[in-house]
């Protein structure tokens, strides 16, 4: 049943659409992209929820034509097993692995194999060549970055560590991937801790603790989003011994309370001396003013800032946060409510969330002066940055309401009782100026920037 202040139709602001694919209706989440040799493009859309891809080809974006690809499994347990993101580089697919979360996706703990797959996609993009895998224990791996080259760094699980660490990953030869290192934040290895005092993962104990979320990295130096540890510079020139540069403590006063990570994102913006960091808000459907009083998604009082900031990276070992982006522009014709925070009378965890932070490949837009955010019920918003000190939105983008039934849900039917909105969640820019962004319910639109 459709409710009444549902909307129907798009919202956009120096934006133009341009084409959309369902997906599946497979929940769509982190998304890479290849350009073959002989021009066609290809987007890898890992899932939100279940254990595979879409290859979708957008060589004509006005008409993408998308394929459901099923992930490994591990003997024939399927739910818990989850893919939820994917890089490529150098003509090689990277398949993420891990668990499901009971919180997040509705299902029962159960059996999964964490890690990283190596595929080869030069040869067939529509039938990825399985070359390799790497294994990471306990929660498996939850991202990873790659752009080409020999190695693979990954944020994913270890024995005898908590939460997810850096591995550094050679994969020059992808039969045979090896670890040449790993780094972690203080308070992350085990020492004489026993399994039992360990929160239990995607809890709010369990989010309050240090661990890594993403990364990037350019000209060996990582750029990496540690939650309850900062934004934090790591130099990796001998991969062998990651060592510290700086860090830029973030929690308090911004981020965590109800929302998802407290450091999300970090990227470098181009060859200026600055960088962007993300805390992460939360998707409005799991919160509802009658879940309830403890645990994740419990009805909120109040709730820390999320924030898009603009670091200075002049001095690397004292970055410097030096400008917070605005508050997202409330369209004409929003029907929530009058404002992002509280929506259809249930206050929301307002935040960024994806970041377009892919770079290093020929079939990426190359620009400096623009950050693109998926923010979760906000919808995409394109901020100008060529003031560092005085970033401005310039345009946006939000899809219509989902209708019909939840793509995913636990046994009950309880897991999504929020309000029914539209939620983005990653984007990509291509080399032509296109615009992809895909959704939590709602499949992957394609759209254009006007100016």
């Amino acid at each position: 049943m459709i409710k009444q202040n549902q909307r129907k139709e798009m919202l956009l602001h120096n934006m133009e659409y341009v084409g959309y694919t369902d997906l599946n209706k497979k929940s769509g989440f982190q998304m890479a992209m290849y350009k073959s040799p002989e021009g066609r493009y290809y987007i890898y859309t890992a899932c939100f929820r279940d254990n595979g891809y879409n290859i979708v080809d957008v060589t004509d974006p006005a008409n993408p034509v998308s394929t459901w690809m099923e992930g490994d499994w591990v003997s024939n347990i399927h739910d818990g097993q989850s893919l939820p993101k994917i890089q490529t580089g150098d003509g090689k697919l990277i398949t993420i692995y891990g668990g499901t979360m009971r919180v997040l996706h509705g299902t029962r703990e159960m059996e999964h194999w964490g890690g990283i797959k190596i595929y080869d996609i030069k040869e067939d993009p529509m039938h990825p060549k399985f070359l390799g895998q790497f294994y990471c224990d306990g929660p498996g791996a939850h991202r990873c970055f790659y752009n080409g080259g020999d190695y693979v760094y990954v944020v994913g699980g270890k024995k005898g560590f908590i939460g997810y660490i850096l591995r550094i990953v050679d994969i020059s030869d992808p039969s045979n991937p090896k670890e040449v290192s790993s780094y972690w934040a203080d308070g992350q290895y085990l020492q004489n801790k026993f399994a039992e005092d360990i929160p239990e993962i995607g809890t709010e104990a369990f989010m309050k603790l240090p661990a890594f979320h993403a990364i990037t990295v350019k000209d060996d130096i990582i750029y990496a989003a540690q939650p309850n540890v900062g934004f934090c510079l790591i130099d990796i020139h001998d991969k062998t011994n990651p060592q510290l540069i700086g860090k830029l403590p973030l929690n308090p006063p911004f981020g965590n309370g109800q929302g998802g990570a407290a450091v999300h994102t970090a990227m470098p913006l181009g060859d200026r001396p600055y960088a962007v960091v993300t805390t992460e808000g939360e998707r409005v459907r799991y919160f509802n003013n009658n879940n309830p009083k403890s645990g994740m998604f419990h009805p909120i009082d109040t709730q820390p800032m999320n924030i898009i900031g603009m670091v200075e990276t002049t001095n690397p070992a004292n970055p410097s946060l030096i400008s917070v982006f605005p508050y997202p522009q409330i369209p004409e014709g929003y029907t929530h409510g009058d404002n992002f925070n509280y929506v259809d009378g249930v206050r929301a965890v307002l935040g960024p969330h994806n970041m377009f932070d892919a770079f290093g490949q020929d079939c990426y837009e190359k620009r400096d002066d623009r950050v693109y955010n998926c923010y979760f019920h906000a919808g995409l918003r394109i901020y100008d940055v060529s003031d560092p000190f005085v970033p401005k939105e310039i345009a946006y983008f939000m899809p219509p309401d989902p209708t019909g039934e939840n793509w995913f849900d636990n046994d009950e039917g309880t897991l999504l009782p929020g309000p029914q909105v539209a939620i983005t969640e990653d984007i990509l820019v291509d080399d032509r100026g296109y615009i992809y962004v895909d959704t939590f319910q709602d499949g992957m639109y394609i759209v254009r920037c006007t100016v």
